[in-house]
Protein backbone atom coordinates (compact mmCIF):
# COMPACT_ATOMS: atom_id res chain seq x y z
CA UNK A 1 0.00 0.00 0.00
CA UNK A 2 1.38 3.36 -1.00
CA UNK A 3 1.03 6.45 1.12
CA UNK A 4 -0.93 9.27 -0.55
CA UNK A 5 -0.29 12.95 0.12
CA UNK A 6 -2.88 15.67 -0.40
CA UNK A 7 -6.64 16.02 -0.19
CA UNK A 8 -9.38 14.33 -2.14
CA UNK A 9 -11.77 16.32 -4.28
CA UNK A 10 -14.62 15.56 -1.86
CA UNK A 11 -12.65 16.91 1.12
CA UNK A 12 -11.88 20.12 -0.73
CA UNK A 13 -15.53 20.53 -1.77
CA UNK A 14 -16.71 20.02 1.83
CA UNK A 15 -14.34 22.76 3.02
CA UNK A 16 -15.58 25.12 0.28
CA UNK A 17 -19.23 24.47 1.25
CA UNK A 18 -18.46 25.15 4.92
CA UNK A 19 -16.68 28.40 4.03
CA UNK A 20 -19.62 29.43 1.85
CA UNK A 21 -22.10 28.86 4.68
CA UNK A 22 -19.94 30.85 7.11
CA UNK A 23 -19.62 33.70 4.62
CA UNK A 24 -23.38 33.74 3.96
CA UNK A 25 -24.03 34.11 7.70
CA UNK A 26 -21.14 36.43 8.54
CA UNK A 27 -21.17 39.01 5.74
CA UNK A 28 -24.63 40.49 6.53
CA UNK A 29 -23.68 40.75 10.20
CA UNK A 30 -20.48 42.54 9.24
CA UNK A 31 -22.31 45.17 7.18
CA UNK A 32 -24.81 45.71 10.01
CA UNK A 33 -21.98 46.36 12.43
CA UNK A 34 -20.31 48.75 9.99
CA UNK A 35 -23.41 50.98 9.92
CA UNK A 36 -23.69 50.85 13.71
CA UNK A 37 -20.04 51.87 14.00
CA UNK A 38 -20.65 54.87 11.71
CA UNK A 39 -23.67 55.89 13.79
CA UNK A 40 -21.67 55.65 17.03
CA UNK A 41 -20.51 59.24 16.54
CA UNK A 42 -24.07 60.55 17.10
CA UNK A 43 -24.53 59.64 20.81
CA UNK A 44 -20.98 60.77 21.58
CA UNK A 45 -21.50 64.15 19.90
CA UNK A 46 -24.91 64.57 21.56
CA UNK A 47 -23.45 63.69 24.97
CA UNK A 48 -20.78 66.35 24.58
CA UNK A 49 -23.43 68.88 23.57
CA UNK A 50 -25.62 68.01 26.59
CA UNK A 51 -22.69 68.27 28.98
CA UNK A 52 -21.64 71.70 27.66
CA UNK A 53 -25.25 72.95 27.61
CA UNK A 54 -25.68 71.79 31.23
CA UNK A 55 -22.57 73.67 32.38
CA UNK A 56 -23.66 76.80 30.49
CA UNK A 57 -27.17 76.57 31.93
CA UNK A 58 -25.93 76.37 35.52
CA UNK A 59 -23.60 79.33 35.03
CA UNK A 60 -25.93 81.62 33.04
CA UNK A 61 -29.53 80.39 33.56
CA UNK A 62 -29.93 80.49 29.77
CA UNK A 63 -30.06 77.90 27.03
CA UNK A 64 -27.25 78.81 24.66
CA UNK A 65 -26.31 78.31 21.02
CA UNK A 66 -23.31 76.18 20.09
CA UNK A 67 -21.10 79.27 20.05
CA UNK A 68 -22.37 80.35 23.49
CA UNK A 69 -21.63 76.98 25.11
CA UNK A 70 -18.36 76.33 23.23
CA UNK A 71 -19.59 73.28 21.30
CA UNK A 72 -17.97 72.17 18.05
CA UNK A 73 -19.64 69.41 16.05
CA UNK A 74 -17.61 66.50 14.66
CA UNK A 75 -15.89 67.37 11.39
CA UNK A 76 -16.90 71.04 11.80
CA UNK A 77 -20.52 70.04 11.21
CA UNK A 78 -20.13 67.47 8.43
CA UNK A 79 -18.68 63.95 8.49
CA UNK A 80 -18.85 61.17 5.91
CA UNK A 81 -22.26 60.00 7.18
CA UNK A 82 -23.80 62.93 9.10
CA UNK A 83 -24.47 66.67 8.99
CA UNK A 84 -24.86 68.50 12.32
CA UNK A 85 -26.93 71.63 12.97
CA UNK A 86 -27.28 74.14 15.79
CA UNK A 87 -31.00 74.75 16.32
CA UNK A 88 -30.63 77.72 18.67
CA UNK A 89 -29.74 81.09 17.19
CA UNK A 90 -29.62 83.19 20.35
CA UNK A 91 -29.70 82.68 24.10
CA UNK A 92 -33.04 81.57 25.52
CA UNK A 93 -33.65 82.74 29.11
CA UNK A 94 -34.82 79.89 31.30
CA UNK A 95 -38.15 80.80 32.90
CA UNK A 96 -41.15 78.89 34.23
CA UNK A 97 -43.03 79.30 30.95
CA UNK A 98 -40.15 78.46 28.59
CA UNK A 99 -41.27 75.90 25.99
CA UNK A 100 -39.34 72.87 24.80
CA UNK A 101 -36.73 73.64 22.17
CA UNK A 102 -34.56 71.55 19.87
CA UNK A 103 -30.95 72.38 20.55
CA UNK A 104 -28.91 69.93 18.49
CA UNK A 105 -29.57 67.95 15.33
CA UNK A 106 -27.77 65.32 13.27
CA UNK A 107 -29.04 64.09 9.89
CA UNK A 108 -27.64 61.12 8.03
CA UNK A 109 -26.38 61.75 4.52
CA UNK A 110 -25.80 58.09 3.69
CA UNK A 111 -27.93 54.95 3.88
CA UNK A 112 -27.09 53.03 7.06
CA UNK A 113 -28.66 49.55 6.93
CA UNK A 114 -32.43 50.20 6.72
CA UNK A 115 -32.04 53.86 7.71
CA UNK A 116 -32.42 55.93 4.56
CA UNK A 117 -30.75 59.37 4.23
CA UNK A 118 -32.27 62.54 5.72
CA UNK A 119 -33.47 61.08 9.00
CA UNK A 120 -32.81 63.10 12.14
CA UNK A 121 -31.42 62.62 15.62
CA UNK A 122 -32.41 65.59 17.79
CA UNK A 123 -31.69 66.63 21.37
CA UNK A 124 -34.78 68.38 22.71
CA UNK A 125 -34.42 70.56 25.79
CA UNK A 126 -37.46 70.49 28.09
CA UNK A 127 -37.32 73.23 30.78
CA UNK A 128 -38.41 72.02 34.21
CA UNK A 129 -38.56 75.41 35.92
CA UNK A 130 -36.16 78.32 36.19
CA UNK A 131 -32.99 76.34 36.87
CA UNK A 132 -33.40 72.82 35.54
CA UNK A 133 -33.97 71.15 32.17
CA UNK A 134 -34.53 67.62 30.93
CA UNK A 135 -32.95 66.39 27.70
CA UNK A 136 -34.78 64.08 25.29
CA UNK A 137 -32.80 62.26 22.64
CA UNK A 138 -35.16 61.41 19.78
CA UNK A 139 -34.74 59.81 16.38
CA UNK A 140 -37.20 60.41 13.56
CA UNK A 141 -37.52 56.85 12.23
CA UNK A 142 -37.91 53.37 13.67
CA UNK A 143 -35.62 52.15 10.89
CA UNK A 144 -32.83 54.26 12.39
CA UNK A 145 -33.56 53.48 16.04
CA UNK A 146 -31.49 50.29 16.02
CA UNK A 147 -28.38 52.36 15.27
CA UNK A 148 -28.74 54.36 18.50
CA UNK A 149 -30.66 52.03 20.78
CA UNK A 150 -31.11 54.41 23.73
CA UNK A 151 -32.82 57.10 21.61
CA UNK A 152 -36.62 57.31 21.52
CA UNK A 153 -38.47 57.17 18.22
CA UNK A 154 -40.59 60.29 17.91
CA UNK A 155 -42.06 62.16 14.99
CA UNK A 156 -39.90 65.20 14.47
CA UNK A 157 -41.16 68.11 12.43
CA UNK A 158 -38.91 70.27 10.29
CA UNK A 159 -39.75 73.25 12.51
CA UNK A 160 -37.81 71.65 15.38
CA UNK A 161 -34.61 72.68 13.69
CA UNK A 162 -34.87 74.46 10.36
CA UNK A 163 -31.15 75.02 9.64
Amino acid sequence: MTKRNGFTLIEIMVVIVILGVLAAVGVPKLFGMKAKAKAAEVPTAAGTYIHLQEVYLHNNHDIGSWRDIGYSAPGNGKTTSFVYNDCIQEKIPLQNNTESVAGWKASNTAKLNECVPNNSWIVIIDPQGESEVHYREVVSSADCASLTSSWTVEEVSASNCTH
